[in-house]
């Protein structure tokens, strides 16, 4: 019965509802432009709570450790992750699908520190560093062992793939609007309409929304699984479970707080389809988006939202 009330959250509804239009063949759309606010309005809003939250709190401790748990794992995915698909895949699709493994979900994230939220249940600003943390390594590390593999010499695009993570527009919002928080905190003035504007009800609001939206894309993705290898449809189901039971037994091991322990585990089992795309876009031509966007879009992150959260939490509180 807990499992179900933690699934049946108005956020995971939402989601199921944009799902299910779109595998109805509904109509229903949303703008793009208001889709690109929401985004952005959500990134500004957890990173700013996140500034705030790291000032109160520290990198160092915990904070140190899930950093370096999260380089670690950006490492070690995309390793076993070419090692199992370079054969069926080929160098390229191999590498890509390692690139949007090895990093992370924005929105899953998010969905789960709303989660938390509404539950009442604290978690550390160092979690949103963590989060923009393992946006990049995994995809550079990606690309440079593909190159290595077909002898090629990787320094442009290497340089290529660091200058557009660095300078996404979602990052910079996410990176700056921590920075602000942070500064505001420190100076005192975080108390101002500002804070209104991101939190409570309309962060709710605003992710409820967002998931609707994504459920329509998610709908879409769906209708092109039909003839998907077999072999993807499994590894996206399987790695991030294998990945999120890392993260549960690190955060035992550990003793990580409860909501520290699901926003880490979160980040390991959740995939990229956003950030990892755009970049592997340019820089790995040759990869066919239509695999690891598929793959990332269209069976992980709904079955993270739809099953992983609530599951991980539902471990997370008999075991760490």
């Amino acid at each position: 019965m807990e499992v179900l009330t933690t699934i049946l959250n108005p956020g995971v509804l939402f989601f199921i509802l944009g799902l299910v239009a779109i595998l109805l063949n509904s109509n229903l759309s949303i703008p793009e432009p208001v889709v690109k606010f929401v985004s952005l309005y959500l990134m500004l809003s957890i990173g700013f709570k996140g500034g705030i939250s790291l000032y109160e709190s520290s990198l160092f401790g915990d904070g140190f450790i899930i950093i370096i748990v999260i380089l670690v794992m950006s490492a070690i995915v995309p390793i076993y992750t070419f090692a199992i698909l370079r054969k069926p895949l080929g160098v390229a699709d191999a590498a890509a699908v390692g690139a949007t493994y090895g990093s992370n979900s924005t929105l899953t994230y998010i969905t789960a520190a709303g989660f938390l939220t509404s539950a009442g249940i604290a978690y550390e600003g160092y979690m949103t560093v963590a989060l923009v943390v393992m946006e990049t390594p995994a995809i550079i590390f990606a690309v440079i062992m593909a190159q290595m593999v077909t002898k090629q010499k990787g320094n442009k695009s290497t340089q290529r793939v660091i200058k557009d993570s660095v300078t996404d527009g979602t990052l910079l919002v996410l990176v700056g609007s921590m920075i602000i928080g942070y500064i505001l905190k420190a100076l005192g003035t975080e108390a101002t309409p500002l804070s209104a504007f991101i939190g409570g009800d309309m962060f709710t609001g605003m992710l409820v929304f967002f998931l609707l939206y994504m459920g329509t894309l998610v709908g879409q993705r769906i209708k092109q699984i039909e003839s998907f290898p077999l072999i993807l449809v499994a590894f996206a189901i399987i790695a991030p479970m294998f990945n999120a039971a890392i993260a549960i037994m690190i955060s035992k091991f550990f003793g990580f707080a409860h909501g520290d322990a699901l926003l880490l585990t979160v980040l390991c089992a959740s995939a990229s389809y956003i950030v990892a795309p755009a970049i592997l876009k340019d820089v790995m031509p040759e990869a066919n988006p239509a695999k690891y966007l598929t793959m990332s879009m269209g069976i992980t992150f709904p079955l993270n939202i739809i099953v992983g959260i609530p599951l991980f939490w539902w471990v997370i509180q008999r075991v760490v």
